[in-house]
């Protein structure tokens, strides 16, 4: 035999060994291809060897059923008793290795989510052999037994859940349908990021506010913080999507992880649960519905779903997430609002707070180097989409490796105290900001953002001066309640109220009456009356932001808000008003 037919004799011993004896019927998984004691010549991937009943005394004759590409069960996965699964670790076409934690529910009927899941994936299934897809996976057993998470993010303090990727320590696993999650994908290196993304934050603080958005994700669960965060607002063209774009690259493709919100509430839940304990970036604020926009907010910052039944009238599974929100677009959330003819509350603007975008170059204070603006604002965008996924699973591991979550809170205490709120409502938005300084300044520390310590800290505090002074000193929600009671009384005085005391036609939907005092109106409101000049708003609120105003100027006996008066020949009880313009 010559040198050349040893070596290919030798080749194709390597490529096709013979298969191990065979027990019949059974299933079996070749990783390369082999061949059986028979002779028949296997190509790689899973086999049903089966046995057909011979004819008359002749012996079962021996089949090999190709079912599928290289595929093992390597754990049974579940979480709390509930929700098994199983780990698949298959080839795909390319040749490379991948596992995917797979719902057992997706077995359910003939498996067709399954096979669109693996396909897509790059298994190989014979078409007329699905059924036997289900059996195998079904047959499979393995001892391994693995946690499974349905969501990103924290899975306790030790261990932070990524697809594809645990960091930390335990043995668990993410479980979804979606095989194939192209949220968190990687490009490039964390250096190049740094030098071509974050280096550009010095000087920069709505830069420095997009990242520290993007970084804040993991600190929501260990600092006990609701999710929420900032909605951009400004001219179109002037940098508000290359900083969402910059933030979103600190877990992903900064275009891919950014999504629009022209979305329904719950494509938007679906997307939230599946950014568990990281950044949910939302481009263009004005596409989104103007009548649901506001209900949208409060569901993506309370981190509920809504409650859904299955088809036999039970209830759902209910997506829950943490996520930090970073929004941008041309209109504030109340402007969007008032295209539907709402009017936005207080707990709507606090969980989205709109911050102006207007800085000395668009977006920008210094550029750099650049010419302009929007030469800066492209090269963001271009590093972007090339350095990307590197930054956040970087923050999470320094903070596991520090002195872990922890010391966390204490140190947003620290931080928060810095802040002078003047009201509840901008104490709550004080807690965001002093939330992403934090997160800045644990990235500066660990070397992640390039920037002078301290850096992220003044920018929230100089931006948190910005949002204060672009509000009235009047809370939203008591300016918009005081609105209301004006505007009831200027369209309806004469319709639904008339003069105390004296004989006039009957009033339709009377809501009170009224009398002169020293030249100066006085409007007395039917507790009805003052539901219908305030509708949405709880009475008890609104009685409490009138009193704090100086509105009502009578009291009842007991310093009750409602003084008994005799009107229309009977004692009622009555709120007395005198509002005023300003």
């Amino acid at each position: 035999m010559s040198n050349a037919q040893e070596k290919a004799s030798i080749l194709q011993l390597v490529s096709e060994p013979v298969a191990p004896d065979i027990d019949r019927p059974g299933f079996r998984v070749y990783d390369h291809p082999v061949t059986t004691s028979t002779g028949n010549k296997l190509r790689a991937g899973v086999y049903w060897h089966g046995q057909r009943p011979g004819k008359g005394d002749a012996a079962p004759a021996p089949f090999d059923h190709w079912v599928c590409s290289p595929l093992h069960v390597s754990a049974v996965t579940s979480c709390n008793g509930a929700h098994f699964g199983r780990l698949l670790r298959f080839r795909n076409t390319l040749g490379q290795w991948r596992e995917w934690a797979m719902p057992m529910a997706m077995l359910s009927g003939s498996g067709e989510d399954l096979r669109r899941e693996l396909l897509s994936m790059g298994v190989e299934i014979d078409p007329d052999g699905f059924k036997q897809l289900n059996r195998y996976i079904q047959s499979q057993h393995p001892d391994r037994q693995v946690t499974a998470a349905s969501t990103t993010g924290w899975h306790g303090t030790e261990l932070f859940i990524m697809p594809g990727e645990n960091i930390g320590q335990g043995d668990a696993i993410l479980q979804s349908e979606l095989a194939n999650l192209d949220d968190f994908t990687r490009a490039g290196n964390l250096d190049g990021w740094r030098d071509n993304v974050a280096r550009f934050s010095a000087g920069n603080p709505l830069l420095i506010l997009g990242i520290c958005t993007a970084l804040a994700g993991p600190l929501l669960y260990p600092t006990r913080q609701q999710s929420g965060g900032i909605n951009l607002h400004g001219k179109s063209s002037t940098g508000k999507s290359s900083i969402a774009q910059a933030a979103a690259s600190v877990w992903g493709h900064g275009e891919q992880l950014l999504r629009t919100w022209n979305a329904t509430g719950n494509g938007l839940e679906g997307i939230a649960s599946q950014r568990n304990d990281t950044l949910l970036a939302l481009d263009e604020l004005g596409e989104s519905d103007p009548a649901k926009v506001g209900d949208i907010v409060y569901a993506l910052a309370n981190g509920t779903g809504r409650a859904r039944a299955t088809r036999t009238g039970g209830a759902r599974t209910t997506n829950r997430w943490r996520v930090s929100l970073l929004s941008s677009g041309e209109l504030t959330l109340p402007a969007k609002m008032a295209e539907a003819g709402k009017r936005s509350k207080a707990g709507q603007e606090v969980r989205l707070l709109d911050l102006s975008a207007a800085r000395r170059h668009g977006c920008w204070d210094h550029l750099h180097g650049h010419p302009d603006g929007g030469s800066l604002s492209k090269a963001i965008k271009r590093a972007s989409v090339t350095h990307y996924g590197h930054a956040g699973p970087a923050f999470v591991r320094h903070l596991l490796d520090g002195e872990g979550l922890d010391g966390l809170p204490e140190a947003l205490t620290l931080l928060r105290a810095q802040y002078q709120p003047r009201n509840n409502l901008e104490g709550r938005a004080a807690d965001r900001f002093a939330l992403l300084a934090l997160a800045g300044e644990l990235a500066i520390g660990c070397g992640l953002l390039p920037l002078k310590p301290d850096a992220a800290r003044l920018a929230m505090l100089e931006l948190f001066a910005n949002w204060q002074s672009e509000r009235s000193a009047d809370p939203s929600e008591d300016a918009a309640i005081k609105a209301l009671v004006l505007e009831f009384i200027t369209r309806h005085g004469e319709a639904h109220f008339s003069e105390l005391g004296r004989d006039s036609a009957p009033v339709r939907d009377r809501a009170g009456w009224w009398r002169e005092d020293a030249g100066r109106r006085t409007w007395l409101l039917t507790s009805e009356g003052l539901r219908r000049a305030v509708p949405g708003f709880e009475q008890r609120t609104v009685l409490e932001v009138l009193d704090a105003a100086g509105w009502l100027t009578e009291r009842g006996e007991g310093g009750k808000r409602a003084k008994q008066v005799k009107a229309d020949g009977q004692s009622q009880r009555l709120y007395h008003l005198q509002p005023r313009e300003a």
